[in-house]
């Protein structure tokens, strides 16, 4: 495929937000992430969420090719990679919740160099008596696999990221 035409399928996806080249994505890069994304599904089924949580803080970071990208590029990579992500989640926990996915896509971008974190909230009202809880995927600040209104009706509890990634992380 030329480039004018995976830029004019770009613009249709993101707008404006298409403008300039976003760096491409080894596919050793790729395999790598999916590989820690299975691995990573697999300890939050069997050992739960506190040994998941470890696993995305502790995660290596790897390949450098998407650390220093400016945030709106690193939102647009994430974005082209989400597809990916997800086929790795259908594959390897074909019933996934919020929370699964959510995880796997942080540790699938976190393996790609890119700070994402998983975000888990509680609904600001309650149905009855009880409180729905809801988790998705931010990177920069931006919500990766939910609608971008989701932080608004919930009160977050608790941000997830890998620490090599994060702001004065090794």
């Amino acid at each position: 495929m030329n480039h004018r035409a995976t830029r004019d399928w770009a613009f249709l996806l993101w707008g404006a937000d298409a403008d300039g080249p976003v760096p491409g994505t080894s596919r050793r890069a790729r395999l790598t992430a999916a590989v820690r994304t299975a691995r990573a599904l697999r300890t939050l089924r069997r050992h739960g969420w506190g040994a998941a949580q470890s696993c995305l803080r502790d995660a290596r970071a790897a390949p450098r090719a998407h650390r220093r990208l400016p945030g709106d590029t690193a939102v647009r990579v994430a974005r082209r990679e989400l597809p990916r992500c997800q086929l790795v989640v259908r594959l390897a926990e074909p019933d996934a919740l919020c929370l699964a996915r959510s995880f796997a896509l942080a540790v699938y971008l976190s393996a790609l160099g890119l700070p994402a974190e998983t975000v888990i909230a509680r609904q600001r009202s309650s149905i009855g008596a009880r409180f729905g809880f809801h988790s998705w995927t931010e990177l920069h600040g931006q919500v990766l696999n939910d609608i971008p209104g989701v932080q608004s009706g919930h009160t977050v509890l608790q941000r997830v990221r890998c620490a090599a990634l994060s702001p004065g992380g090794p």
